[in-house]
């Protein structure tokens, strides 16, 4: 048979979710990159220190963090589309009241609790498990793929939202924001929010391959938290994140600040804090890509080595042209641990308890993200200097490699597996 006459392969659901899945981690990156854009007018507007105003931020990441392993449960259990619509209700809902704060508590009731509701409703728990459900051959380019609208919400809803805050105002720039973006989710929840490839009669990845068809999807583990904690795997899944997790917050949220303290310009710290998340962003598809042909341990260990090479270079560099190799390298190597970290999810506990799993690793890993800026700011006031901090964060992810050496992937990924994979 020619080419030409072939009949062509039929479009794949499952790209369709992605794209979907790429929209709603697009929005709750919005809302953590553009809080820094409110944080002055916000205190100006309610007489209070950047200091309280920021609190708020900080009461969002720990209310999802509790909330994560209850909705991990929820995911399975309930309807994909009536969870991310009340998702998407609480999304305009917590935006229009954060619009009318008019005192701290109602910032921290419609930041902090409404919109943090929202956030793990429709951000990367939902999102990862279908992408997992729909995908096993190529789930780290799909995991990668979607998780880059997190990092594009950044290039995107950061100018828009300072333009809105510029020209119409802090409290107009909310409520659009939340409108907009309710108006631009509740159409995609209705199409595109389908759980699994049996839900619309197709296989994972677009084939009938036997050992798919053959999974069982439902969970035979009963997941809870205490056994969560006695479970060798997920330790060694946090052990390996976490640092990576801690530094973004200590590296780089105080980068630019270090890099200026160093005598370089405003501009010429901000190229290079640029060139990092600009790394991580691309990142994402990257490494998930890699994973789905190479070996994923050495993958994970090749991100890892990038990031330690990233902040020996940014510990020990004083220039600008090795500020910018340091940025590249530290930026690829970040970034590339969340959809990792969701392919190892995948491969050792498969599609029926993807969800549960990553809902009740949340808050361990959360709390690597909360301590790193307070981190590296409490080691700047005792020391005068961030390098003691960056030291210390490069040690970490260095013992992190060690956590990847330990843990043992299973030769066929589970959800392709006909018995389910032991506990260890």
């Amino acid at each position: 048979m020619s080419i030409l006459s072939r009949p062509r392969r039929p479009f794949f659901f499952g790209w369709s979710v992605v794209c979907f899945t790429f929209m709603t981690q697009f929005t709750v990156g919005g809302m953590f990159y553009t809080y820094g854009v409110l944080q002055k007018p916000l205190g100006e507007a309610l007489e209070a220190e950047r200091f309280a105003v920021s609190l708020a931020f900080s009461l969002q990441t720990l209310v999802v963090a509790c909330l994560s392993p209850w909705v991990g449960k929820l995911i399975v259990r309930m309807p994909i589309r009536r969870l991310l619509a009340i998702g998407v209700a609480a999304l305009v809902m917590g935006f229009i009241a954060f619009a009318q704060a008019r005192h701290l508590l109602h910032l921290y009731l419609a930041f902090g609790l409404v919109l943090a509701v929202a956030s793990t409703l429709i951000g990367p728990l939902p999102s990862n498990a279908m992408i997992a459900n729909w995908f096993v051959k190529r789930r780290g380019i799909a995991l990668g793929v979607s998780q880059l609208g997190i990092s594009t919400s950044g290039a995107i809803m950061v100018p828009i939202v300072s333009w809105l805050v510029e020209t119409q105002g802090w409290r107009w720039a909310v409520t659009s924001m939340g409108l907009v973006l309710g108006a631009v989710l509740i159409p995609l929840v209705w199409k595109f929010a389908v759980f699994r490839p049996e839900d619309r009669g197709l296989q994972p990845d677009g084939c009938g391959v036997v050992e798919a068809a053959d999974e069982r999807l439902e969970s035979v583990t009963p997941w809870t938290f205490a056994r969560a904690l006695r479970d060798r795997r997920i330790w060694l899944l946090v052990a390996i994140v976490g640092p990576s997790f801690f530094s973004i917050g200590a590296v780089l949220l105080a980068l630019h600040a270090h890099i200026t303290d160093l005598g370089l310009s405003a501009v010429q710290a901000s190229s290079v804090v640029a060139l990092a998340t600009l790394m991580a962003a691309l990142a994402k598809p990257l490494f998930g890509a890699l994973a789905d042909v190479f070996n994923k341990r050495l993958m994970m260990a090749a991100s890892l080595v990038a990031q330690v090479v990233g902040l020996a270079l940014i510990v020990t560099l004083d220039k600008l042209s090795g500020l910018m190799v340091a940025a590249f390298l530290f930026g690829l190597g970040y970034g590339a641990v969340m959809p990792m970290w969701t392919v190892f999810i995948g491969a050792l506990f498969g599609r029926a308890d993807f969800a549960r799993v990553m809902g009740l690793m949340t808050p361990l890993t959360t709390l690597f993200s909360l301590l790193g800026f307070p981190f590296a700011s409490l080691v700047f006031d005792t020391t005068g200097s961030y390098l003691p901090a960056f030291v210390i964060v490069a040690v970490g992810v260095f013992v992190s490699i060690g956590a990847v050496v330990l843990l043992r992937l299973p030769e066929r990924d589970p959800v392709q597996a006909a018995a389910p994979v032991p506990s260890r």
